[in-house]
């Protein structure tokens, strides 16, 4: 489970967060971080956040099972003993006081105690044949060149991903990856070791994305990125080529028991400390010592101690000493908890198999009042008191295309006068009156609007609370886009009383009316079924958009608003938020005379 995994991360002082990686990065990416910076609360101050390393896998499981090593690393570094030089249990129980070869520990974390210790010990083999140097390698060809086995990859780069076989460490297969990208100053490399050489390919590949993801992201101070421990091997020499698919198919069948056999072959054992709790995940430190008796073989590649520096320089090293900080977008937080439910909505109104989730809807086949129903996409209060025609007279004085997107501003400064009759029925026509129709079978004409619908359904209903419109009196409206007419809904409340139920009260009430959208989700749920909630809310953004740009063109105000109390609109318009509800707002009113700002 991902959350056994993130715990992992918090019982050792620190926070992962996820990093949205450019669209072109097919995988997932989580960035270790202080606890203090954990996505637990509203932050909207955008300030610098410390990134202590960052992970780059396939997926968020694999992503926060690097973070839970990468944390225990930096536990162990903060530690007061600096790092492992106390006495460690072997992988035989034995006690292994000395660290004769100065080896920085490694660590590693699995769902049980063997996968933990061979994570561990493929990552110090890796380390190791990184720092021995690399001139050659075998070209692993017979798959694309931007993709792992798992689909973590760059797309639609100018570039490639090369993997290589770089001989053996300690009997253990080495893996390469090399990316090139022709905007990089340099290509990038990074090194795994794995027995099973395709997992290697795959980890390989993350392992150098990382690589990249750390370029891309911003800095604390203007230094340089210091070199990472993965090698730089990008001159590396192709000896010759095999096909991926010629590597083994599967992993050893006990794979823990045939590295343990191949270290000792090659003059290595395994010291291994538990360091967390076993009944999540396994979490063990581990450092390779030779044995007391036997050297490394010949074909294991030489280790080239470093020359300066002293050992504490060898030990893993924090990427906050690269002096990365976080995206400011990582600053916008919010709880998982708090979009849950936004998050199932979508999943459950995704289109899945072709359009075969869906019942295949043939008109021709509908009877002749189910075809005539799908005409009527409107209410009527034919017997409102109130009633005024809404056909326009003559043409209106309309701004270009080009003023309209240049001049619209919802905040724009509205003056104290009114609309005239005339402004709303052109409004009201031009976005959405019927302005056509189209013939469906022999003995049906469906009406067609000014505004595009999903399946020609028309899933929105236009309701006008007017206070200020010449020659139509104040009250609560509904626009008929068939008949054209604006019916009497309720004129017991005030635009201003109305306002106290919005987020912005006195915005307003400086409106001389105000748009109200309603969906009305029985009108294409019988087609689109969980999808058809996603269609009314489009429906209802093309409206809107229509109206504003409608208002706008007529040198009127529109300023959209979705902040208002859902259950008093709904009981306002008269609707029970569940069949057809409150959706959108839009305030309309005479712009300010002499305020043509931009």
């Amino acid at each position: 489970m991902d959350e056994d995994m993130l715990r992992c991360v918090t019982e050792q002082g620190f926070a992962a967060r996820t990093l949205p990686l450019p669209l072109y990065v097919r995988a997932h990416a989580e960035v270790l971080v202080p606890a203090a910076d954990a996505g637990e609360r509203l932050d909207l101050r955008a300030a610098d956040i410390p990134l202590l390393d960052v992970a780059v896998a396939a997926d968020r499981r694999g992503a926060l099972r690097q973070l839970v090593e990468r944390a225990a690393v930096l536990r162990i570094l903060r530690s007061d003993h600096g790092s492992l030089r106390d006495s460690l249990p072997d992988s035989d129980g034995d006690a292994r006081a000395d660290a004769r070869d100065g080896s920085p520990s490694a660590v590693g974390v699995g769902d049980s105690h063997d996968e933990a210790v061979a994570r561990a010990i493929y990552q110090e083999l890796a380390r190791r044949r990184a720092e021995s140097g690399i001139e050659k390698g075998t070209l692993i060809t017979g798959r694309d060149q931007a993709e792992g086995p798992s689909g973590v990859a760059l797309r639609g780069v100018d570039g490639r991903i090369d993997c290589y076989l770089l001989g053996e460490t300690a009997g253990v297969p080495a893996v390469g990856a090399v990316l090139r990208l022709d905007r990089l100053e340099r290509p990038l490399c990074a090194v795994v070791c794995d027995l099973w050489e395709r997992r290697g390919v795959e980890r390989a590949v993350q392992a150098v994305l990382r690589e990249f993801v750390v370029t891309t992201l911003p800095r604390r101070d203007d230094t340089d990125r210091a070199h990472l421990p993965h090698g730089d091997f990008h001159d590396v020499v192709a000896v010759g080529e095999t096909d991926f698919e010629t590597l083994a198919p599967r992993p050893p069948r006990d794979e823990t028991g045939e590295l343990r056999d191949r270290l000792r072959l090659h003059g290595h054992r395994a010291s291994v400390r538990v360091l967390g709790p076993a009944d999540r995940a396994a979490l063990v430190a581990c450092r390779l010592e030779p044995t007391a008796t036997s050297e490394p073989s010949a074909d294991s590649e030489p280790v080239r101690r470093p020359t300066t520096g002293t050992e504490d320089d060898w030990r893993p090293r924090d990427v906050a000493a690269l002096g990365l900080r976080a995206p400011r977008q990582l600053s916008l937080t919010y709880e998982r908890d708090d979009v849950r439910i936004g998050r199932v909505y979508h999943e459950n109104s995704k289109m899945r198999t072709a359009y075969g989730t869906l019942p295949v809807v043939d008109i021709a086949e509908m009877s002749p009042p189910a075809r005539r129903l799908l005409g009527q996409a409107y209410r009527d209060f034919g017997h409102a008191r109130r009633q005024y025609p809404m056909r326009p007279s003559g043409q209106p004085r309309l701004l270009t295309l080009d003023q309209v997107v240049r001049r619209r501003r919802s905040w724009a400064a509205m003056g104290d006068g009114e609309l005239t009759r005339a402004e709303l029925a052109h409004l009201l026509t031009l976005s959405y009156g019927t302005t056509g129709a189209a013939v469906a079978g022999q003995d049906l004409r469906l009406p067609l609007r000014a505004t595009p619908s999903a399946g020609g359904l028309y899933s929105s209903d236009l309701f006008v609370l007017v206070d200020r419109v010449s020659g139509v009196e104040p009250g609560l409206y509904y626009f008929h886009p068939g008949k054209r007419l604006l019916q009497l809904v309720d004129d017991e409340r005030t635009l201003a009383e109305v306002a106290e139920y919005t987020g912005y009260r006195e915005r307003a009430g400086e409106a001389a009316a105000m748009v109200v959208y309603v969906g009305a989700f029985r009108r294409n749920q019988w087609k689109y079924r969980e999808r058809g909630y996603r269609t009314v809310l489009l429906d209802c953004g093309h409206l809107a958009q229509s109206v504003v740009t409608t208002a706008t063109s007529l040198g009127l105000v529109a300023h959209p608003m979705i902040a208002f109390v859902d259950d008093y609109f709904n009981a306002y318009v008269g609707v029970d938020g569940v069949e057809d509800a409150v959706l959108y707002l839009t305030l309309l009113g005479p712009r300010r005379t002499g305020d043509e700002a931009a």
